[in-house]
């Protein structure tokens, strides 16, 4: 009798864990296009910024948001709402990459972004998910430039030449 306790405390342990491990929200390709989706949204309303843009802008972007512009600047965003204005620029983003961290909660994005034809940024975007719905809680835009040039090699200093003094013969 005793294994059969034994055996049916193991099994509703196991069925217990299963079930467990089963319930935790795992990211899907549904989220990745979501923020993707939900990248260009937030793109296309900073290029137009009309007053429903702003108010799109205002839900995508979290009330603790931090940003680094490209030249280095921090910002919340306060002051990344009031540095917004209307440009007739373009902007395609690419070669997006998504990882998903804290069981799908926490998304840490990746892109390239095209400027009037020209690949002029790369931006990392850190998302999480409220609810049903991801808000943007840091971001950071570096630009990209061109390749630096390689430098020539510094010409090594010449070692000095010691001239070994003369060894006198040791007088007997």
């Amino acid at each position: 009798m005793k294994q059969w306790t034994r055996l049916l405390v193991f099994a509703v342990f196991v069925a217990a864990v299963t079930f467990i491990a089963l319930a935790q929200t795992t990211p899907k390709a549904s989220d990745e296009q979501a923020l993707i989706a939900l990248d260009k949204k937030w793109t296309a309303a900073e290029l137009r910024l009309n007053d429903e843009d702003r108010k799109t802008i205002d839900g995508i972007v979290a009330a603790d948001y931090t940003g680094i512009t490209p030249f280095g600047e921090v910002q919340d965003k306060a002051k990344y709402m009031a540095a917004l204005a209307h440009t007739d620029d373009t902007d395609v983003a690419d070669e997006y990459v998504v990882h998903f961290y804290d069981a799908g909660k926490l998304a840490v994005m990746t892109h390239r972004g095209t400027v009037n034809g020209k690949p002029t940024y790369r931006s990392t975007h850190v998302w999480m998910k409220q609810g049903n719905s991801w808000q943007l809680i840091q971001n950071h835009v570096s630009n990209i430039g061109e390749p630096p040039t390689t430098p020539a090699t510094p010409a090594t200093p010449a070692t000095p030449v010691t001239t070994p003094s003369p060894v006198k013969p040791p007088t007997p």
